[in-house]
C-alpha cells in the first residue's frame, strides 16, 4: 500500500474505533479492508493504493483513491497481471510486447481525450480514481467502489461560511515533525495559492519554517505585463516577516525548451504547458532543504467559481434572476453583460441542460473528469523525481464533499465567483488578494517564449514531423 502522510492518524483513528490494530501502513490497511472491506477506505481523505494478493485463490485486488494523488497502472499479459504506480517502469518490461495506441494518440492531438483509463500503449491501462480492479484467475473488471455524498438539503449560509472555514484551517495545517520543520509552497498570488499559505501560517505550530515559491514574470512587454505580472499581490504575503520568499524567473525557459527530460522521466506524451514552473520550483525547493511542498492546485474547481448556477437559472427559466445576476456580475467586473452572458451561458449550452438542471450535478460531473488524475500523476512523478512529498489540501475528499454539497447560491453571488470561499477565508488572506476579480494568463509568457526560446525546436519538427503524426493529420 501507500497513503499520505495526513491520513496516517485518521487511519489510525478509523481502527481504533473498531477495535483493529497494525504497526505499518501495510498491516493497517489490511486489518481495515479486512473488517470493513472497501468501505472502509472511505476514511481516507488524500492519495492512497491498496494492492492485495489472495495467492491459493488466484485472486489480485487493486484499490486507488477518490481524486487520483496516487497511480495505479497494470498489464494483462497472459496468465499474469502487471501492476505499478509508475508507467514507465511498466512499459520498461523488455519480455512484454507493447503496441502503440492510435486512437489515444489521435484524441490527445484533438484536445479530445476524455478516457479515465487508457494510455498510449494499447496493452497498458490505468484503474480510475475511486475503482477497484479485480483479477480473478484471468478475469479482469474494473468496478467503483465508492461515489461522493450528495445532499439536497442546505444549511444557512453563515453555519456554511464557518464550516468552510474550520475545514480549511483543519486541513491546512501539517502536523510538526522533523521531516516538515520547512514548508514549500507554490505560491502564484491567486486565492487559491493564498488561502493555503495564509491559513497554514495562521494556525502553524511555532518552529515550522514557511517558504514561497514564486515565479516572476517582470520583464515581459509593458503592453501586457500587467496581464501576468503578480508581484504586487505575491508581496502582500511574501512581505510578511515569517515568510521566506525564493523567487525564480517564469521567462527563462518553457516545457518544450527541456522536453527530453519530462518524457524520460514520464514515459509518455502529456498536456501540462506550464510543469516547466513546477520543476524549477522543485529544484529550488530541494536546493533550501525543503522536502514537503504545498500545491494549491484546482480550488478553483473544488470550491467552484459557482457558473453552474448561472445555468441553473437560464435552465429553470428563471431568466429576471439570470439577469440580475449577470447584471451585477458585469459591474463588479467591468465586462460587457453580453460577454458574460456569452461565455458562461450560451458557449456552455447543451439539451440535456434542461432535463438535469442541477448545479450540484454539474459541479460533480465537473469534478469527476479525468483532468485532475492526469494533472496529478504527471506532477506526482516530477515531485517524485526530486524526492519532494507534494500536498494538494483542496483535493481532501471531505472538502470536496464539503463543496458539492454547498448551496449552489453562495458559490456565485453579488457579482463575485467563490463567494463562499472569500467570505470564509476573510481576516486570513490579505483583502487585496481576496477581492480581486481579475487572474493573471501565463499563456502570454508560453507564447512569448515559444518565439523567443523555442523557436529553432518548433521549425525542427514542423519540417521533420514523425511518421505516425504525418498519417495521423
Amino acid at each position: 500500500c501507500s497513503i499520505c502522510d495526513d491520513d496516517r492518524e485518521q487511519l489510525k483513528d478509523k481502527l481504533y474505533s473498531i477495535g483493529g490494530n497494525g504497526d505499518s501502513d501495510s498491516e493497517m490497511m489490511l486489518e481495515l479492508f479486512l473488517q470493513l472491506g472497501l468501505e472502509g477506505f472511505q476514511c481516507l481523505h488524500s492519495g492512497f493504493t491498496f494492492i492485495f494478493i489472495d495467492y491459493k485463490k488466484k485472486k489480485v485486488l487493486a484499490v486507488r483513491d477518490h481524486i487520483g494523488i496516487k497511480s495505479l497502472y497494470y498489464c494483462k499479459y497472459d496468465d499474469s497481471i502487471y501492476i505499478s504506480s509508475s508507467f514507465k517502469d511498466l512499459s520498461s518490461l523488455d519480455f512484454l510486447k507493447f503496441h502503440l495506441n492510435i486512437d489515444k494518440l489521435a484524441n490527445f492531438l484533438n484536445f479530445s481525450d476524455f478516457s479515465k483509463t487508457d494510455t498510449f500503449v494499447k496493452e497498458i491501462n490505468k484503474v480510475p480514481p475511486l475503482h477497484v480492479l479485480n483479477l480473478n484467475k484471468t478475469k479482469v473488471s474494473i468496478n467503483s467502489y465508492s461515489e461522493y455524498t450528495l445532499k439536497a438539503k442546505f444549511f444557512n449560509a453563515s453555519d456554511q461560511i464557518q464550516g468552510l472555514r474550520q475545514l480549511l484551517k483543519e486541513i491546512m495545517v501539517i502536523d510538526k515533525c522533523e521531516y516538515h520543520n520547512k514548508i514549500g509552497f507554490l505560491f502564484s498570488g491567486g486565492l487559491d495559492s493564498s488561502t493555503t499559505i495564509s491559513f497554514f501560517r495562521h494556525f502553524k505550530n511555532s518552529n515550522q519554517r514557511i517558504f514561497a515559491l514564486s515565479a516572476q514574470f517582470k520583464n515581459l512587454n509593458k503592453d501586457i505585463v500587467h496581464l501576468i505580472d503578480e508581484s504586487n499581490f505575491q508581496r502582500e504575503i511574501t512581505d510578511l516577516d515569517d515568510i521566506e520568499s525564493i523567487e525564480f524567473d517564469g521567462q527563462s525557459e518553457t516545457t518544450l525548451s527541456n522536453l527530453d527530460f519530462y518524457l524520460d522521466i514520464i514515459g509518455q506524451p502529456f498536456f501540462f504547458p506550464n510543469l516547466y514552473l513546477s520543476n524549477r520550483a522543485f529544484y529550488l525547493a530541494i536546493d533550501h532543504g525543503i522536502k514537503t511542498v504545498v500545491n494549491g492546485n484546482d480550488g478553483d474547481t473544488v470550491i467552484s467559481h459557482g457558473y453552474e448556477f448561472l445555468r441553473e437559472l437560464f435552465y429553470t427559466f428563471q431568466w429576471v434572476k439570470l439577469y440580475r445576476e449577470i447584471r451585477v456580475t458585469s459591474k463588479v467586473r467591468r465586462q460587457n453583460k453580453w460577454f458574460i452572458f456569452k461565455r458562461i451561458i450560451l458557449s456552455q449550452l447543451t439539451l440535456k441542460g434542461f432535463l438535469r438542471p442541477s448545479a450540484q450535478q454539474e459541479h460533480l460531473k465537473v469534478l469527476s473528469t479525468s483532468n485532475h488524475s492526469k494533472a496529478l500523476e504527471i506532477q506526482g512523478i516530477l515531485a517524485s523525481y526530486y524526492g519532494i512529498d507534494e500536498r494538494y489540501p483542496f483535493y481532501n475528499r471531505t472538502l470536496i464533499e464539503y463543496c458539492l454539497n454547498v448551496s449552489p447560491r453562495l458559490k456565485n453571488k453579488n457579482g463575485f465567483s467563490r463567494f463562499i470561499l472569500k467570505e470564509a477565508v476573510a481576516g486570513i488572506v490579505p483583502d487585496k488578494i481576496r477581492n480581486r476579480t481579475t487572474k493573471s494568463n501565463l499563456g502570454h509568457a508560453l507564447c512569448i517564449n515559444f518565439v523567443e526560446k523555442d523557436h529553432a525546436l518548433i521549425e525542427y519538427h514542423l519540417d521533420n514531423p514523425n511518421s505516425i503524426l504525418v498519417k495521423l493529420v
